[in-house]
């Protein structure tokens, strides 16, 4: 078994991050349709029984274990309670539990040193005592997941010190970074330098780093969108349906809800090679 802990720090990384979750569900659910729990799923989920309290972790054994309730193996850190509030009423609810959280009340400030300087010392023990738990939990941690934004304070700030944060507990374990910079014409004014201050955390202490740009998701978005509904073009873009990318946005949706589908399929796409079995099954620390 190879498990990865996703870590998503501040607003942005915790959409990303819920919307991966969901479409990873989704995934699961219509190819796994006897709900068995196996290693593949095992990387990303943990199988427990919530009959007991506290909930009983279920062993993989010969993969032919029926689901009982999987848990993200996530930390989700933010120092507002907005979209943490969010995940905890919302459709994915089950998939987290409290411990899983940190939060704080003040946020920030999009000031990259408040979120490193100021909150990554006051938080340090929490944050790595809930990575902790995850890891225990694991039976051949693989690697970290890291997803965050680095415009705002939190997801630059906060992310850069528990990216080194973890190279000083886990030296051994691949850190990997899904990075989203801010656009050239953000309007965050201190974004272009919470983004530079966080790429030196980021060429220190992570092994490979993905970065997506804000304006980039943005123009995909607005492409897909413009191309006739029933549409298909035959790339892995076109093929999305319009509720994994830009269907939310052009429906009522809020209009970041297309962009975090585009960032969460490429998590979805990078990490299929360990979710699923099959002869091309490779653990994700093959691409550093």
């Amino acid at each position: 078994m190879r498990e990865i802990i996703t870590v998503q720090v501040g607003q942005c990384g915790n959409q990303i991050g819920c919307r991966f979750w969901e479409l990873a569900l989704k995934e699961h659910a219509a190819y796994n349709t006897k709900a068995r729990y196996d290693d593949a799923l095992s990387s990303f989920f943990q199988n427990v029984d919530t009959r007991h309290e506290p909930a009983i972790k279920l062993p993989v054994g010969d993969g032919k274990g029926s689901i009982r309730a999987l848990k993200a193996r996530a930390v989700v850190v933010d120092m507002e309670e907005g979209v943490t509030n969010e995940l905890l009423s919302g459709p994915m609810r089950d998939v987290f539990d409290t411990k899983q959280f940190i939060t704080g009340q003040s946020g920030s400030g999009n000031n990259w040193a408040c979120g490193s300087h100021h909150y990554g010392p006051m938080y340090r023990d929490t944050l790595l005592e809930a990575v902790r738990r995850q890891a225990e939990d694991a039976d051949s941690l693989q690697s970290f997941l890291l997803l965050h934004s680095l415009g705002g304070g939190t997801g630059s700030g906060l992310g850069s010190y528990m990216l080194g944060a973890l190279a000083d507990e886990y030296p051994d374990v691949y850190r990997f970074s899904v990075s989203v910079f801010p656009s050239e014409d953000d309007d965050v004014v201190t974004s272009p330098y919470n983004a530079m201050l966080s790429c030196a955390a980021l060429a220190e202490h992570a092994d490979c780093v993905m970065p997506v740009e804000n304006q980039a998701l943005m123009d995909i978005v607005t492409s897909i969108q413009s191309k006739s509904l029933g549409s298909q073009r035959g790339s892995s873009l076109s093929g999305l349906d319009s509720g994994d990318v830009g269907g939310r946005a052009g429906h009522g949706g809020k209009p970041w809800d297309g962009m975090n589908g585009i960032a969460a399929n490429l998590l979805l796409n990078l990490t299929a090679g360990m979710r699923f079995d099959g002869s091309l099954n490779v653990d994700i620390n093959e691409i550093t």
